[in-house]
Order: structure tokens, then sequence, then C-alpha cells
């Protein structure tokens, strides 16, 4: 959101908070699914702006006062003189990442390098949180 929007100055928002504002939706959002369950609305009882392939161009739609967007922190800069800024969904809303590359690919040495590095992160990762929640 915009910095000086009035809901910017909560520490998060809530659903309701959005319930009559318009919103920017990633256009792969085509029934609503997380976020319409997070909202608590279906997506005829919401205003849906606009809807944007790349959350560069949210950004810019935002900027220009159509809305509201959704997305992950610190994607877009909201930092120093940046007239955006980000403030967490409460309840947490939080999105699952994958990363796909095709079976037998031949890399380039930078790509096969940050393959073997993501690949050793996200095993550390599942490792961690595995072990956190392992009853001994």
């Amino acid at each position: 959101m915009k910095k000086n929007d009035p809901l910017a100055e909560k520490k998060s928002i809530c659903p309701e908070d959005l319930w009559d504002k318009p919103l920017i939706f990633n256009r792969n959002t085509k029934d609503g699914g997380l976020l319409t369950s997070w909202l608590g609305k279906s997506l005829a009882e919401i205003h849906v702006a606009a809807t944007y392939n790349l959350l560069y161009n949210a950004s810019l739609m935002v900027k220009e006062g159509l809305g509201y967007s959704f997305a992950l922190d610190k994607i877009i800069n909201t930092t120093g003189d940046s007239t955006l800024c980000y403030v967490p969904c409460e309840p947490e809303l939080t999105a699952g990442m994958s990363l796909l590359w095709k079976k037998y690919q031949i890399f380039p040495k930078a790509a096969e390098k940050f393959l073997d590095t993501m690949q050793k992160e996200i095993t550390s990762l599942y490792r961690e949180t595995e072990n956190r929640y392992t009853v001994s």
C-alpha cells in the first residue's frame, strides 16, 4: 500500500480492513483461493480493481492509487524514499513456493551452482524444521 494510506499506520492488516477496499490480485488467483479464504469473502463479494502478472506492475498500480496488492515481503522496495510500504497480514497469510526445472536439463556452470546451493539450503531448512517438531 502507499505509505500515506491510513492503513499503513497499523502494525498488521486483518481481513475486515480490506473488505471495502479495491484489491489488486495476481492474475493466477482465478478463483481467489488462499486470498478469499483469508478474507472470508467470495470473489463476488470482493472489489477486485485489477489483476497483474508481475508484482512490479502491481506496485505501479498501487503507486497510482488503484488499490491494495497482496505480495511477499521484500520483493518490492518499500524502504527509503519509496512511496510504498508493506504491512503484514493478521492472521498470517503464507504461500508455498516451488522451484522447478526440466529433468535432464544441462545448465551453465552458474545455474548449476545456483541450483546446487538452493537444494542444500532447502534440505538444511527442512531438517531444521523437522527437528523443531520432533518429540523426544
